[in-house]
C-alpha cells in the first residue's frame, strides 16, 4: 500500500505543476521485510543509484540501521510506519518520522483511565521491541493519573492458543479487571477469540487497544469483531474528514489496479497509506525548495567509513560511502515543509510529525463507533470541534452490552486476605460485639466500629479480601482490651 500511495503522490503533485523544474523519480528495492535486507537495500541505492532520499523503512528495527546509513551520506530517510518511541532519540538530522511514536497515545489511555476512576490497569503486550518500547511510558503515563500496573502480561509473538489460554487464566484469578492491549492485529484477534471462550468478554470486563490493532481494524476479520470483541475501545490515530479524502477514497481502488492491475485483493487504505501519501508529498516540495544544483556524491577520505556491518553469518562487509552533496540543502528544505496533507496538517518539529489527536472508538457489532476525542491540552472531548464545551466522552456500549462503566475489579480468586484483628469485650457491645454460635462454631463480628469498616472497604475501588479475627486474652478467661491487640501487633505477635 504504501508504495503505490507514494506513486500516487507524485502523480498528483505533478499533474497540477507542470512548471517545477525537478521531478522526483522512484527506484524501488524489496528489503524482503529483514533488517539485514533493509540495510543492504539502503546501501545499493546510496552507492550504485546515488539516490538523493530514502522514503522508508517499514519498520522501526530496520530504521535503526538505515538511520545510520543515511547519516553518513547524508542522505534524508523518511519514515511513514516506524513508531517505535526510541527512534526519537537518535541524533541524526537526517531522519524523519511522518507518522506518531507508540508513546504519543499514552496519555490518552491514561485518561480514559482517569476519567472512569478505575485504579489498577494491567497492559498484555506482545515480548518484542514493538511491545517493550511503550511500555515504560504507558506505565509512567498511568501512574501520573494515581492509576496502579500490579502485573505485566507478556505473550510471545509465536505463541501457540494453549500458551495463550494460561495467560488468560492467570489474569482471571487476579482483581484487576482493566486490559491494556498492545499487539498487532494478528495476535490480538487470537487473543479476543480466546478470551471470549473463557467468558473474559462478559460483563465487568474493561478491554482498551492500543493504535497498534486500531488503525489496521480492517485486517481483522469481521466474524471476530462481531463474535469476541463486542464492547472494545480503542484508540486510533485522528484523521480530518475533508473533501480531499473523501474524494481520494472513492478513488482508491480504481487507481490501485491501474498501478497493479493483476492483485486479487486491494487493501483497505489505512492512516500509514495517508502519511506515505502526505510523505511524499512533502518530498516533492523540499526537492523544489533545495534545488538542483549540486545533486553529486564525493568521495570521502580513506580514514572516514562507514562501521562495519554484519551482513550474514559468514562474512563482513565494509562500505565506504560517499557524500550527498545536496544532502543538507535538501534536509533543511524537508524540516520547513509545511501543508495541508491527506492525513492533515502536515508539520514537523525535530523532524517529527506533529500530529498528536486521537479517536476514540467503540466496537459494536462489526463497526468502530466513535465515541471521542483526545487533545494534548483539553483532554477527552466529545466532539473535536467544541473541545471547550463537551468534555469527556459519548455513551459507551462496554462487555456484556452494558452502557453503565464497569468498576474495573473483581473480588480474586486467590491471594492473601486482610487480617483485622478484633478485642473480645465485655463491655460497649454496641460497637463492637463478638458471639460464637455452639452449634455450628461460626463467630459472628457486628457493631457500630464494624459497620464503620465495612463501609470503607465498600467505598475502595478496588477489591480487599478480609477476615475477622477474635482476639482473646487467653482461652480461659476471654476479654482482652485494645492496648493488649495493640500491643501484640507491636511485637509482631500475629493474630
Amino acid at each position: 500500500m504504501g508504495l503505490s500511495c507514494i506513486s500516487m503522490a507524485l502523480a498528483d503533485f505533478y499533474s497540477c505543476r507542470s512548471h517545477y523544474k525537478t521531478r522526483v523519480t522512484l527506484n524501488t528495492i524489496d528489503s524482503n521485510g529483514t533488517v539485514v535486507g533493509a540495510a543492504a537495500a539502503a546501501l545499493d541505492l546510496i552507492k550504485k543509484e546515488e539516490v538523493q532520499s530514502i522514503i522508508g523503512p517499514r519498520s522501526s528495527m530496520q530504521a535503526n540501521f538505515m538511520i545510520d546509513v543515511g547519516d553518513k551520506a547524508q542522505v534524508p530517510i523518511i519514515s511513514f510506519s516506524a513508531t517505535q518511541p526510541s527512534l526519537t532519540s537518535h541524533r541524526s538530522s537526517f531522519f524523519f518520522r511522518i507518522a506518531q511514536a507508540d508513546s504519543s497515545q499514552v496519555k490518552a489511555i491514561a485518561a480514559i483511565v482517569e476519567a472512569f476512576k478505575w485504579r489498577q490497569v494491567v497492559p498484555i503486550y506482545v515480548d518484542s521491541e514493538f511491545g517493550d518500547g511503550i511500555i515504560p511510558y504507558l506505565v509512567g503515563a498511568l501512574q501520573d493519573v494515581d492509576a496502579n500496573v500490579p502485573y505485566q502480561s507478556l505473550i510471545s509473538p509465536t505463541a501457540t492458543d494453549e500458551e495463550i489460554d494460561l495467560k488468560l487464566s492467570n489474569l482471571m484469578t487476579m482483581q484487576t479487571r482493566v486490559f491494556v492491549v498492545l499487539m498487532l492485529p494478528d495476535l490480538a484477534s487470537r487473543l479476543f477469540t480466546m478470551a471470549r471462550k473463557k467468558g473474559m468478554m462478559d460483563r465487568g470486563y474493561v478491554w482498551i487497544m492500543t493504535d497498534a490493532t486500531t488503525n489496521e481494524f480492517h485486517s481483522i476479520q469481521p466474524s471476530t469483531l462481531d463474535q469476541s470483541m463486542q464492547g472494545v475501545l480503542g484508540i486510533r490515530s485522528y484523521v480530518p474528514r475533508i473533501k480531499r479524502l473523501e474524494s481520494f477514497k472513492r478513488g482508491w481502488q480504481r487507481r490501485f489496479l491501474s498501478y497493479y492491475p493483476n492483485i486479487e485483493e486491494i487493501p483497505e487504505l489505512n492512516v500509514f497509506g495517508l502519511w506515505a501519501y502526505d510523505a511524499a508529498w512533502a518530498l516533492a516540495i523540499a526537492v523544489e525548495k533545495a534545488g538542483t544544483n549540486n545533486l553529486r556524491y564525493s568521495q570521502l577520505d580513506s580514514d572516514v567509513t562507514l562501521t562495519t556491518m554484519k551482513m550474514n553469518h559468514s562474512s563482513n562487509y565494509l562500505y565506504n560511502l560517499g557524500v550527498n552533496q545536496n544532502g543538507g540543502k535538501l534536509r533543511d528544505a524537508s524540516s520547513n515543509v509545511r501543508f495541508r496533507g491527506l492525513a492533515g496538517e502536515f508539520s514537523l518539529v525535530d523532524a517529527q510529525l506533529q500530529s498528536f489527536v486521537f479517536e476514540i472508538v467503540n466496537v459494536v457489532g462489526n463497526k468502530r463507533r466513535s465515541v471521542g476525542s483526545w487533545l494534548p491540552k483539553s483532554g477527552l472531548t466529545k466532539n473535536l470541534g467544541e473541545s471547550g464545551k463537551e468534555r469527556g466522552l459519548r455513551t459507551i456500549i462496554w462487555p456484556g452490552d452494558l452502557e453503565h462503566p464497569p468498576k474495573g475489579w473483581e473480588t480474586p480468586t486467590s491471594g492473601k486476605k486482610l487480617r483485622v484483628g478484633v478485642p473480645v469485650k465485655d463491655g460497649f457491645l454496641e460497637f463492637v460485639n463478638v458471639v460464637r454460635d455452639p452449634k455450628t462454631n461460626a463467630t459472628e463480628v457486628s457493631g457500630y466500629c464494624i459497620d464503620v469498616f465495612k463501609a470503607v472497604i465498600e467505598a475502595l475501588p478496588y477489591a480487599v479480601t478480609y477476615e475477622f479475627i477474635p482476639n482473646h486474652k487467653s482461652h480461659a478467661h476471654p476479654g482482652g482490651s485494645y492496648n493488649d491487640l495493640t500491643h501484640q501487633l507491636f511485637l509482631g505477635v500475629s493474630i
